[in-house]
């Protein structure tokens, strides 16, 4: 058998609807009209882009479990072949939409642990983690194939008291899970994740500051993966050259009024691609956009995790993934 065709793109996120049930500190808040995509308009785009990209990121804000149709888009991706990623808060995993996720083609699923905390600083995570965790053991009997990231992308949180909330964290995910901290090591600039067992992993990151164009401009040359890689679609249909784009800053055209080869072919589109091929930011968004400086260098040296603080230590593994 031959080599399958790569495809044009990674991966391309999707974003089915911009609300969500938390509101954490270090999610931007939204400023554009509530929106969510129905299950009709998600399947004639995944028509059109399942061709082209390796998978479906269910990803831009919002939190896509609160999706009223979420089994019609999930139909829609696994009618069309295309493997599916969700980043979810978790709170919303339980019920029918495990029976959903479980009977799908989701390819991965990341949970983001460092939310709870966040939004509930005071309450004890014990029954978060624990249904996290049932969810997990059903995971790993019933879709082996299913990669699961517990994320946890607070590494080096300057506030005393969201260093506190980490550890509470990292106490109960270890009991629940049985893991020691004292055995892992990471680099977060190039290995982020750790395997617990079968394709369960702990994921680790640093926060980050979404770009915005009231920020201070960071840099004038760079490379990105947007438009190379991946792009992104708004709930209402608009498509940004990058997942960070949340405002729509980057507007290039909207898949629901023009033809998606049109768009990516825009002057504007086409600009921005020739510009990151020679290191250059032509956008006023990516010169405010601290994430670019990762695919440089990082600011962050390598973490070895404990039970009590994050120290220096040392790890070798792959560069660091976006968002």
């Amino acid at each position: 058998m031959g080599q399958a065709k790569r495809k044009k793109f990674d991966r391309i996120n999707i974003e089915i609807i911009n609300t969500c049930n938390l509101k954490c500190s270090f999610c931007p808040t939204p400023e554009r009209p509530t929106a969510k995509m129905t299950a009709e308009q998600f399947s004639s785009l995944a028509e059109t882009i399942a061709p082209m990209s390796n998978e479906v990121v269910l990803h831009l804000l919002g939190e896509p479990l609160s999706h009223p149709d979420l089994g019609g888009i999930l139909a829609a991706a696994h009618k069309n072949q295309w493997p599916v990623n969700i980043v979810t808060n978790g709170l919303l995993l339980t019920g029918e939409r495990v029976d959903l996720i479980l009977n799908s083609n989701v390819r991965q699923l990341s949970i983001s642990l460092q939310s709870f905390s966040n939004n509930f600083p005071t309450q004890d995570p014990t029954n978060y983690i624990q249904r996290v965790k049932v969810f997990v053991d059903r995971a790993l009997a019933e879709r082996p194939d299913m990669y699961i990231n517990l994320r946890f992308w607070d590494l080096d949180g300057t506030k005393e008291d969201e260093t506190n909330h980490n550890h509470v964290m990292r106490v109960v995910l270890s009991n629940v899970f049985g893991f020691s901290w004292d055995d892992i090591n990471i680099d977060v600039r190039r290995r982020k994740n750790h395997r617990l067992i079968g394709r369960l992993y702990l994921h680790f990151d640093s926060r980050f500051v979404w770009p915005s164009l009231e920020n201070e401009v960071q840099q004038t040359s760079g490379f990105c993966h947007g438009l190379t890689g991946h792009f992104g679609i708004h709930a209402d249909g608009t498509v940004v050259p990058c997942c960070l784009d949340h405002k729509a800053d980057i507007p290039l055209g909207n898949v629901f009024t023009q033809s998606l080869d049109d768009i990516l072919q825009s002057p504007r589109a086409i600009a921005m691609r020739n510009g990151f091929e020679s290191g250059k930011l032509v956008e006023d968004l990516c010169r405010r956009c601290g994430f670019i400086s990762r695919f440089k260098t990082s600011h962050l040296g390598p973490y070895k995790i404990s039970g009590t603080v994050s120290q220096k230590g040392n790890s070798d593994a792959p560069r660091p993934s976006s968002p």
